[in-house]
């Protein structure tokens, strides 16, 4: 009987200091700050030599996109560069419309669409709908549509915002009406002066005198903190976030400012592990009885990176009022087996006497993908009785790895 050896099997996490090497690595999820290999690929095609006549489409070139290497998700790009002269044979100028076409061929054999992840709804826009998605999600999307499954939108004004404020978490931050309402004093007295601002004055004894609001916060989130000091102060202060209501566990605090300050302190901090609550806090630094320090806007923010994306309403919007989960459709709502037209780029052109010589460039990001497509690039023209000569053009193609292996 053959000896056969036994796979083994981590069940946790394992975790590597250093290099691993293998032929293959199998997982449903690896996560690592660098790759080597077959990280990016590049092709590069060339054409010349075709002829073109008035309003007639010409195909300048085919080619395919490889399959990716390692069968990795990548996204897929394509920028062609077209050179070409127009021979009118008369002194006069002459002015018509080229056109030039990047064109899919839409697979049979798989959907020919992608899931992007689920947007939720930001505002209605004339003829379209805000909606944005958390997190960094430019990659999926691509030319073409996106939509449910079985529906098909344009959208525009696609961009990704880092760190930006939501919801406001801290109750009459602005100190309006009487206090200490909302707020708790601590080893002084808190009062309003007047109308909007937050005084902490510090009592007969000589313990720390301060206030705070308890705000509930999510663990391991980015918040952005701020508040204003007043010159209004009789003696120095400084800002707190503590993790309980003992200024003692402060895990930020912002240094002493002047009694004559007027500055805005501004920090971003990130919540440690297992802490559902914060406490942000002003204090008085001087143990003198009757010394006050006082505070303007206090500030507690939850940061989110998002991904903006306007989608067209035409057909109904995509988006409920819940989340939602959108699709990149490359090739829009084009037949599985037909030629998509991916990319168009129209240039006005007037002529020089005689022969007049132009570039046209096209780009077409697909999205992210592993598998082969058949490609072709196109062109015409309306110059009525001339011809166009490409004189030279060239098609790269570009794969890279865009962090999203998980994706089927």
């Amino acid at each position: 009987m053959a000896f056969v050896k036994k796979e083994a099997h981590i069940t946790g996490d394992l975790i590597v200091d250093g290099s691993i090497e293998a032929d293959q690595i199998k997982t449903d999820s690896l996560t690592a700050n660098k790759f080597t290999g077959a990280t990016q690929e590049s092709y590069f095609n060339y054409f010349d030599g075709q002829s073109i006549g008035f309003s007639t489409y010409v195909t300048l070139h085919e080619f395919d996109i490889p399959s990716t290497e390692l069968d990795l998700v990548k996204g897929r790009h394509i920028h062609v560069d077209w050179y070409a002269m127009i021979s009118t044979g008369q002194t006069a100028t002459v002015g018509s419309t080229v056109y030039l076409y990047i064109e899919v061929e839409v697979p049979t054999d798989a959907p020919a669409y992608r899931g992007i992840g689920f947007a939720t709804h930001h505002s209605t826009l004339s003829g379209y709908q805000r909606v944005y998605l958390e997190g960094n999600y430019l990659n999926k999307f691509g030319v073409g549509q996106v939509g449910g499954l079985n529906s098909y939108r344009v959208y525009k004004n696609l961009h990704y915002v880092e760190d930006e404020p939501q919801s406001e978490l801290v109750v009459n931050g602005t100190f309006s009406g009487s206090l200490p309402n909302n707020w708790t004093a601590v080893g002084g007295t808190l009062v309003n002066t007047y109308g909007s601002f937050a005084t902490i004055v510090q009592d007969s004894n000589t313990d720390r005198a301060y206030f705070y609001q308890a705000v509930t916060v999510e663990a391991g989130e980015r918040y952005l903190f701020s508040g204003q000091n007043s010159s209004l102060s009789t003696a120095t202060g400084e800002l707190h976030v503590s993790t309980s209501s003992d200024i003692e566990d402060a895990i930020h605090s912002s240094g002493n400012y002047s009694s004559s300050s007027n500055a805005t302190h501004e920090q971003i901090i990130t919540i440690p592990s297992g802490v559902t609550t914060v406490y942000v806090m002003g204090e008085v630094t001087s143990e003198t009885s009757g010394d006050e320090h006082t505070f303007d806007n206090f500030s507690l923010k939850k940061l989110m990176n998002k991904t903006y994306v306007d989608i067209s309403t035409s057909g109904g919007t995509v988006v409920g009022t819940q989340p939602t989960q959108i699709y990149h459709h490359p090739f829009g709502s084009a037949s599985a087996g037909t030629w998509a037209v991916v990319t168009e780029r129209r240039a006005s052109i007037r002529t020089n006497p005689y022969n007049h010589y132009f570039n046209l460039r096209a780009d077409a990001y697909l999205g992210i993908e592993r598998r082969n497509y058949k490609c072709r690039v196109r062109a015409r023209h309306f110059f009525s009785g001339d011809t166009i000569y490409t004189q030279d053009g060239n098609v790269n193609v570009e794969s890279r790895m865009t962090g999203e292996q998980h994706e089927t």
